[in-house]
Formats: C-alpha cells, sequence, structure tokens
C-alpha cells in the first residue's frame, strides 16, 4: 500500500482526502499548504518518496518505500513543529486516536452529558485541534461539520444544525473566541454548543474575566499533537468561581514532574513515535514546567524552551532573531512572546537599533510566515539584563507592555 500526503489549502477538501485515506486504512500524512518554502522542502524531505499527494506541496523525497508493512495501516502523521522550527510529524495510530476520543467522551459523561460527540472543524484540519473533531465523531456516533473559523465580523456566522440528541462541541482558540465575542450575535451563537473546549495558546486574564461574567460553557483544554489533543479539562463552574486554572486528567491520563519541573504525562492517546522512527516514551516529557496537585491535577506555568504560542500557532523566536540580525540594522535581537488578550501570545522584538530601522525590519521579516513576524517593536539602547548577565525577560517585557 502507498501512503497519501494531503496538502490541501480548503479545509473541507483537506479533510476529507484525509478521512478517505485514513478510512481505507492508508497511512496519511497531514501537511500544512501555509508553511514557507523551507518548511515544505523540510516536509518534502522526509515524506517518503512515492507517497501520493493531494494538494499542493513539493515531491516528496524521503527515505523509505511506498509498500508499507500492514501494522503501519490508518497511521496518521500530524505535524508539529514549523512556524521556524524543525518540521516533524507525530506518529498516530487507530488506537491511540479512538483512546484520545474516548477519553473526552467519558469524561464528559461523567459529567451527565450524552456519548454522543458532534463537533465542528473551525481551526486548520492539518492541526491536531482541527482534526480531532471529525475522529470524535466517528468514534462516538456523532455528526461533524466544516466551517470558517475566521468569524469576520463582516460575514454572517455559519449555520450549523445537530440532531437534537449528543453533545455539542466546539473547538476554539483564545482569538477566535474573542473575536466571537467582540460580535452582537457571537454570544448567542456560542450557546448552540455544550462544551467549548478551549486551548491553544496561554489564557488572557480579560478573556477570562468575559468567560466568568456570561458564564459560557467554556473547558479550558491541556494538550498536544503527542497526545492527540486535550489530556486534561479546567471545567466551567471552576472558571465561574475565579479558581486557579488547572487541569483534571481525563480518564486513562496521569501527571507527574521530573527533576527539572517539567510535566510528563502517560496516556493511551500518546503517540507511538515521532517520524521517521523516534519513539515517545511514556511518560512523556510535555516541554512545559508545571506542577501536580495530590489529586493529579497540573497546573502548567509556561514552556520550558523558548516556543512562542500564537494564535495556536507555534514560533520559534531564534530563528525570527537571525533574520532580524542578518538586516545588519541591529547589534542585538530578542524575540519573546508577550501576554495578549487575542493572540494568547503575540510576537514581539526587542533590538538594539534606532526605532527609524523598524519599517525596514518589518519588511525583511515578510520572508517568514505571518504568525512569526513581530507584531510589536521595542527599541532600546541595550539589552536589559539579570544578575547572571542573561537578557531580563521580565525587564523587557515590561518595556513592550
Amino acid at each position: 500500500m502507498s501512503a497519501v500526503a494531503v496538502f490541501h489549502a480548503d479545509h473541507a477538501a483537506h479533510l476529507r482526502e484525509a478521512l478517505q485515506a485514513h478510512d481505507a486504512g492508508l497511512p496519511v500524512f497531514l501537511g500544512n499548504p501555509r508553511w514557507s518554502a523551507q518548511d515544505l522542502a523540510e516536509a518534502a524531505r522526509q515524506i517518503p518518496r512515492g507517497t501520493i499527494v493531494k494538494g499542493e506541496a513539493p515531491e516528496p523525497r524521503g527515505l523509505g518505500t511506498c509498500d508499507w508493512p500492514k501494522n503501519w495501516r490508518g497511521r496518521v502523521m500530524i505535524p508539529t513543529g514549523g512556524t521556524g522550527g524543525k518540521v516533524k510529524f507525530v506518529i498516530h495510530s487507530p488506537e491511540t486516536l479512538r483512546a484520545a476520543a474516548l477519553g473526552l467522551r467519558d469524561a464528559l459523561v461523567a459529567r451527565g452529558l450524552s456519548p454522543i460527540l458532534h463537533g465542528v472543524t473551525c481551526t486548520p484540519p492539518w492541526h491536531v485541534s482541527g482534526f480531532m473533531p471529525a475522529i470524535r465523531a466517528r468514534v462516538t456516533g456523532g455528526s461533524h461539520h466544516v466551517i470558517d473559523g475566521r468569524f469576520d465580523e463582516l460575514t454572517a456566522l455559519p449555520s450549523v444544525a445537530f440532531p437534537a440528541a449528543g453533545t455539542k462541541i466546539i473547538s476554539l482558540v483564545p482569538a477566535q473566541l474573542s473575536r466571537l465575542l467582540a460580535r452582537a450575535d457571537g454570544e448567542a451563537w456560542l450557546r448552540i454548543y455544550d462544551v467549548i473546549l478551549l486551548g491553544g495558546s496561554s489564557m488572557p486574564t480579560p478573556l477570562l474575566a468575559e468567560i466568568r461574567s456570561r458564564r459560557l460553557p467554556v473547558f479550558l483544554t491541556y494538550g498536544s499533537t503527542e497526545t492527540a489533543a486535550a489530556c486534561a479539562l479546567c471545567p466551567p463552574e471552576k472558571i465561574w468561581a475565579g479558581e486557579s486554572v488547572r487541569g483534571t486528567a481525563l480518564p486513562g491520563v496521569t501527571f507527574a514532574t521530573n527533576s527539572e519541573g517539567v510535566v510528563t504525562i502517560a496516556s493511551p492517546a500518546l503517540g507511538i513515535g515521532l517520524w521517521p522512527d523516534a519513539p515517545l516514551e511514556s511518560p512523556w516529557a510535555s516541554g512545559d514546567r508545571g506542577e501536580v496537585a495530590r489529586d493529579g491535577s497540573v497546573k502548567v506555568s509556561g514552556r520550558a524552551d523558548r516556543v512562542i504560542i500564537t494564535g495556536g500557532e507555534k514560533v520559534d523566536p531564534a530563528r525570527v532573531e537571525q533574520v532580524l540580525l542578518a538586516t545588519g540594522l541591529v547589534k542585538e535581537a530578542l524575540v519573546l512572546g508577550m501576554v495578549d488578550a487575542r493572540w494568547g501570545e503575540v510576537v514581539t522584538a526587542c533590538v538594539i537599533g534606532p526605532a527609524s530601522a523598524e519599517s525596514a525590519l518589518r519588511l525583511a521579516c515578510e520572508q517568514i510566515e505571518p504568525a512569526a513576524r513581530p507584531r510589536r517593536y521595542v527599541f532600546v539602547p541595550s539589552m536589559p539584563t539579570n544578575a547572571s548577565g542573561k537578557p531580563d525577560r521580565e525587564a523587557i517585557a515590561k518595556l513592550a507592555a
């Protein structure tokens, strides 16, 4: 059997092709058609020769065979990284995807909701958050729709029809929820859903206040591509009460922390490896710092690495810094993510150089993906440092605020 790599820019077409291949038992690579030329070339280098490409993408030229072993039937390679970081594919099997769907189902059933999960895809289906609503619906006998998640204020909100029975779910990132709540008809439209899963980036305090004041059925989620989306939920009543945001593990999930304070996750939904042959060890070190309470709930304090998550997209700040320094207009550059009410984090560049260089810096950054381009610039005569001589991120954050 041959594998299929899907790169359609249209969300409905992308998901349709991916699910058709998955149903046929073929290995599927979910490609991001919005990757930069560099990331697309890296994906082509990784995806094996002979893979059938659906959509616009370079011809695969990776090592491997197009005659896949039987135990690879139905496996899905979901991308993580990109946007300036190295493209990686997390390998999920039909079993890990099913486990993720059933874990969420069982957690909701324990709250008295229906085991039939209806859902919509309104984030890109090459992201785990856009792919899993379809899997949950298939596993639990629910219905599924693909809608435009831009929620443009000049466009009517999409009409979504669900059966009367079942749990109606929508998965959003903070920027989408903020956009909906800014609309006069947004709150009423959101109340179609029994469950609003909200994740993908840091949670701005003003947005939490909006959720609390409107008493929206928002479940804050914690998860990743490696865990096939959500592996923990913070339920609405805790948000409404103003309690500290903590994630309660889904059934079968166990959290712990290692000696460096990084959260580790054991889960039946954990991917079986990184493409092509790097296994994911269980428990898996998430890369997030946090603490785990005696009841097993988790509170995440931030990334152990420098990855910025803005509007659900991951950005490698080191690559953005390289682009800024390559202009020769600045002596030093530090790129970091600042808390933002709309995007969760906003890419911010602190540079040593003249403010008059901003337009040229913005022009230089047009070569990289839109999500990675700094939205804010802070110009300083010298880079603030802490006692150890390293960049003082807190001081820089105050300058950028």
